[in-house]
């Protein structure tokens, strides 16, 4: 390996470092607790080499939260490609949703990161701009209901089914399980991950089967 290439490579893997110590800040204390100092802190340099990299605590938070929806993209993309080709696309929903909770399981920092902090941010005036962000986020959306959407041309979900709205229900529903279990208030019912995705493919059920009835009219 030459000069140039080592010095790239480490100079990667500092800002990697920078990003993660910024997550792990972010996870624990938010906005409030966050500092370019705390960070040099923890990884053992000055402030000033933080700034080599990132030009404000605003750009340092963007590439944060850009990294855990690349992240979050990936995992529901890996999922869905390991349903297989020959699955039907509630099978490829239901691996999206898989997904989902498996990168909130082994992300739990980053996970915090996108869906506690955008919104105090804006607030506070802070990081306002997330495009990159927003934009992995909505192609996931895109994707998913999609998927929906060509499970009810393949007649498995009925036909009137509103797909952005039934992605936005799965979305929440899943959401909602995840943020429970991560906060301990799902002992009683699932003490254990094993436990907790049994739970969800559940949820998956029951939602899989609400799609395929058709709503009463009154």
């Amino acid at each position: 390996m030459g000069t140039i290439e080592r010095r790239e490579r480490e100079k990667e893997h500092l800002r990697e470092k920078i990003v993660e110590a910024a997550r792990d800040i972010l996870s624990e204390r938010g906005l409030e607790g966050f500092s370019m100092r705390e960070i040099a802190r923890r990884i053992e340099y000055s402030p000033a080499t933080i700034y080599l990299y990132f030009q404000s605590k605003e750009d340092l938070v963007r590439a944060v939260v850009r990294e855990g929806m690349r992240r979050l993209s990936d995992v529901i993309r890996i999922e869905m490609e390991a349903a297989g080709e020959h699955v039907s696309s509630a099978e490829r929903y239901r691996a999206s949703g898989r997904g989902y909770v498996r990168f909130a399981l082994e992300n739990t920092a980053y996970f915090h990161v996108i869906f506690d902090l955008p919104g105090e941010a804006q607030m506070e005036g802070d990081c306002s701009a997330l495009m990159e962000g927003e934009a992995l986020d909505q192609a996931a959306f895109e994707r998913v209901v999609g998927v929906l959407g060509q499970a009810c041309r393949e007649g498995t979900y009925r036909k009137d089914l509103d797909v952005e709205q039934a992605a936005v229900i799965g979305w929440a529903t899943l959401h909602g399980l995840v943020s429970l279990f991560l906060s301990g208030h799902l002992q009683d019912f699932a003490p254990t991950r094993e436990q907790f995705e049994v739970l969800v493919e559940r949820s998956l059920d029951m939602i899989g089967l609400a799609w395929r009835t058709p709503i009463e009219t009154r």
